[in-house]
């Protein structure tokens, strides 16, 4: 009962304080970026895998790193056009620091779903706000990434809704060709 009290409150906290125009900032700078680079190390790893999983729908590349050295390769070799998205919940994280000072030296735009007033989210361009309160010294960040699994949702429907109804189409083609890979439904 306290887990799924304290999840309710994460995400009440997460929705009061997100910043609708900070939103349909980001989805603008996703929609018309050259490529998507999502940057995730330790529990946000498997956000932005998650968040790889719904740009894949999108027609801009998009791959997800998740390991500081990949970060590292793939910053130095991005150019104005590209944005990067990197997730951490607290921005303290030095190797994620590293990597997106390394973006925005190379001229991409640098969207955080991090910590406001952290380290990390005075280097983005833009941030989505996550703070959840959660104590992550001593625990395994649980509701935190619920949190930003939730802001990537909103994030990837708002960008949706930019496409137009015209994608709605794409986004059928992409369902069409993955029902080959499913069992008829029971």
């Amino acid at each position: 009962a306290k887990i799924f009290e304290a999840t309710r409150a994460s995400l009440d906290a997460v929705q009061s304080t997100l910043d609708d125009s900070a939103i349909e900032q980001a989805a603008a700078l996703l929609d018309t970026a050259r490529s998507i680079s999502l940057l995730g190390l330790g529990a946000s790893a498997s956000v932005a895998q998650d968040a790889q999983h719904k740009l894949l729908r999108f027609r801009t590349p998009v791959i997800a790193h998740t390991d500081v050295i990949n970060q590292r390769m793939i910053t130095c070799n991005l150019e104005p056009g590209d944005c990067v998205v990197c997730i951490s919940y607290s921005g303290r994280t030095l190797a994620l620091i590293e990597a997106v000072q390394m973006a925005s030296a190379s001229g991409a735009s640098v969207i955080g779903i991090t910590a406001p007033n952290s380290p990390l989210a005075d280097l983005c361009d833009l941030v989505l706000a996550v703070e959840s309160g959660e104590d992550t010294e001593l625990y395994t960040p649980m509701t935190s990434r619920l949190a930003q699994l939730v802001v990537i949702d909103v994030l990837t429907t708002r960008l949706a809704l930019r496409k137009g109804p015209a994608f709605v189409e794409h986004l059928h083609a992409i369902k069409r060709a993955l029902a080959g890979t499913r069992t008829a439904p029971p």
